[in-house]
């Protein structure tokens, strides 16, 4: 998958229970920080959440003061990230975005154990008009696709829509509060039962084609 791609689709994967009630309107949103803390066996656990920077510390000494003096005491590997109490606040809602590279393959099968129901926007401009007329008083409202990078060559900002290559698979779309509640959100937008389409995630595949548009007879000399 590569960076920059035309999305084709916009899903969200999930509990038949909770893909209800999405198509109802409500968008349940964790804090970054819950992503961090969740269980370890979770597909949604990134112990990278709300980190807004990644420096390299390879070859960095570790030094401590004793008696006026820094002595060191040992050598940084890997990446050093600073995760802000702050970034840990912000509520996140997390979709699917299928992209124009994925088109042959369409959506990674490692998505399908996210739950057991899939929806799909059939209109995301309307989607995100409702969101946009729904954000509470006092939070920012922003989105955009994630990027992925390399823990391991990657270094700068991260922020809310910056992940590890290990996670690209998910191919996320999110939406973003901020500062954010520092608990989970049950952010209702409005019904969105006539922009959704809802379905087995097992069939999701089965289900999606891409046609491409002909193109026109290339018209001949001296024709008007």
């Amino acid at each position: 998958m590569t960076q920059g791609d035309r999305v084709l689709g916009m899903f969200k994967f999930g509990a038949n229970q909770h893909i209800e009630q999405f198509a109802q309107g409500l968008l349940y949103m964790n804090t970054l920080k819950q992503f961090v803390e969740i269980e370890t066996s979770s597909l949604r656990r990134d112990s990278y959440e709300g980190t807004s920077h990644l420096w390299r510390g390879d070859g960095a000494i570790l030094s401590v003061e004793v008696d006026g003096q820094f002595v060191p005491v040992g050598e940084l590997q890997g990446p050093l990230r600073y995760q802000p109490d702050a970034l840990q606040n912000v509520n996140v809602f997390c979709m699917y975005a299928l992209r124009e590279s994925a088109s042959d393959t369409f959506v990674d099968p490692r998505n399908f154990a996210f739950g057991d129901t899939f929806a799909i926007l059939k209109d995301f401009d309307e989607f995100m008009k409702r969101v946009k007329t729904a954000v509470p008083a006092g939070q920012e409202l922003r989105y955009d696709l994630v990027k992925y990078i390399d823990a391991d060559s990657y270094k700068g900002p991260v922020g809310i829509f910056k992940k590890l290559s290990d996670f690209s698979y998910q191919s996320e779309f999110r939406i973003a509060l901020l500062p954010g509640t520092g608990a989970a959100l049950p952010f209702d937008v409005g019904n969105l039962s006539d922009v959704v389409i809802l379905g087995p995630l097992s069939e999701l595949n089965d289900r999606l084609r891409v046609q491409v548009p002909p193109t026109p007879d290339k018209p001949s000399r001296g024709s008007v």
